[in-house]
């Protein structure tokens, strides 16, 4: 009996019950990762996210290979083309079974209904495992027998339904019996070209790696989460979002290590483990949204009022924005460091997405858009939640007349304005006394551009809106 592993966002061995399911019951395993530039491009993945997938491609080939299962990659067009090439493959290696993993957004769903339909027709016994959630998407309901569209509420169900048994994650794998061919991970050709600008030595690729940064979090970093998490300047968040994206690392392996420092509790004990947990449920609970409305994986808002706004749209601020060079510091050293970084610090992406749809009063599909193609971590569910939360379009949104103040949120989390020396560097010599904010001669001086808008204009301009489309 020969099984077939569909690597996709699980690029992984520890906890991935796919690839555990398949040594469990087949003497021989092979694994495909299908590749297609076509689809990662339609789907707006950043290239700095499709460099990290193939260096962790390589990280997992090499473990793979010691236990004698050979990785093929496979070049697609798209995910319509996913069912032939896969039943080709399996036609011409005599596999009877195929594992995989899901994944989660329309069109996966799609292409996955295709995959097993032709399979199946071909006698082909397919197995399905969830992966990127302790719960199956869409389980969790209120007492009214619905999907949950508020955080709270769902986090206290998640808490309540919760068992141990579902952290049992430990398998140790054994070789698999020989196959007569090699992994063709060394002569594939990604016809990738590297177009951002991003350090990789910030994101070491492999899952070795990814356990290292958890533990090294939580050892030294955790404890002080609740406090330090929303300060730029000060490393105190895990950084392990990339490799919970593209699955290097999975979300049952975060909670474990932490609750295993936290006297396994969830809601008392060190405040920073409990807050960051929180944000592990959080990534669930945007997955729950995709899975239970799916009008949000087809760029529509959740709040269906808000289809009404009277969005503006101005090339100029859109590219000063995007460019960091909006005048207002804090917003401004942001976007930069999302373009140094292929990542920016989550307090950040809430400040510079709520001026982007506020003050700006630009569509959030727009910024939606652009972070998932400069994000190393972007994950579809996560930054569509993040915007429309920010955006008040969304679930469990921020209210509308919510809006952050930049040069006040600078102040609250940038005191010595230290993240905005490192980023924008033109204004390094100012003292933190007017760097949040500088005056006309400071910005003239430093060659830093006045602010492309007013504040308080801007924030009537969006509440009018916003009433407007309400109404």
């Amino acid at each position: 009996m020969e099984a077939l592993v569909w690597f996709r966002s699980d690029l992984r061995l520890e906890d991935n019950p796919a690839l555990r399911n398949a040594f469990e019951n087949s003497e021989k395993v092979h694994a495909i990762f299908i590749f297609s530039k076509k689809q990662l491009e339609k789907h707006n993945e950043a290239n700095v996210k499709i460099d990290f997938i193939i260096k962790n491609l390589i990280q997992l080939e090499k473990k793979l290979t010691e236990l004698n299962v050979p990785l093929t990659v496979i070049k697609s067009d798209g995910f319509y083309s996913d069912a032939s090439l896969i039943g080709e493959f399996i036609d011409k290696k005599n596999i009877d079974k195929i594992f995989w993993n899901n994944q989660f957004g329309e069109d996966e769903a799609i292409r996955d209904r295709q995959v097993i339909s032709h399979l199946e027709s071909k006698n082909i016994n397919v197995n399905i495992f969830n992966d990127q959630m302790v719960y199956e998407p869409g389980f969790l309901k209120t007492g009214q027998g619905l999907p949950y569209s508020v955080f709270t509420p769902f986090k206290r169900k998640w808490i309540e339904n919760f068992e141990m048994d579902f952290l049992d994650i430990e398998y140790q794998y054994q070789s698999r019996k020989n196959l007569n061919y090699l992994s063709n991970l060394k002569d594939f050709d990604f016809n990738f070209e590297t177009t951002h600008q991003v350090n990789m030595n910030l994101w070491p690729a492999g899952e070795d790696e990814a356990e290292a940064r958890l533990l090294k979090f939580l050892d030294e970093k955790a404890i002080k989460y609740s406090k330090n998490r929303n300060d730029p300047i000060v490393d105190g968040t895990s950084r392990i979002s990339p490799y919970l994206a593209s699955g290097v690392i999975s979300s049952k392996k975060c909670i474990l290590e932490a609750l295993k420092i936290n006297n396994f509790e969830f809601s008392s004990g060190h405040i920073g483990v409990t807050k960051w947990i929180d944000e592990i449920v959080w990534r669930e609970f945007y997955k729950n949204i995709m899975f239970s409305f799916p009008k949000v994986s087809r760029g529509q808002p959740f709040q269906d009022y808000s289809k009404k706004i009277e969005w503006r749209y101005s090339e100029e601020e859109f590219t000063a924005w995007k460019e960091g060079m909006t005048g207002f510091p804090i917003v401004d050293a942001a976007m930069r460091q999302l373009h140094h970084e292929g990542w920016m610090h989550n307090r950040l992406r809430m400040v510079v997405a709520m001026f982007f749809t506020k003050n700006m009063l630009h569509d959030w599909r727009l910024g939606e858009a652009y972070f998932m193609q400069n994000l190393i971590d972007g994950d579809f569910a996560s930054n569509n939640g993040g915007w429309q939360w920010s955006s008040s379009t969304g679930t469990d949104a921020a209210p509308y007349f919510r809006i952050f103040n930049p040069i006040t949120q600078s102040t609250n989390f940038d005191k010595e304005g230290l993240f905005i020396k490192k980023y924008v560097p033109e204004l390094k010599d100012l003292d933190k006394s007017i760097i949040h904010n500088p005056p006309k001669e400071h910005r003239k001086y430093c060659n830093y551009p006045e602010p492309i808008l007013d504040l308080k204009e801007s924030r009537l301009r969006a509440i009018e809106a916003f009433k407007i489309a309400k109404s």
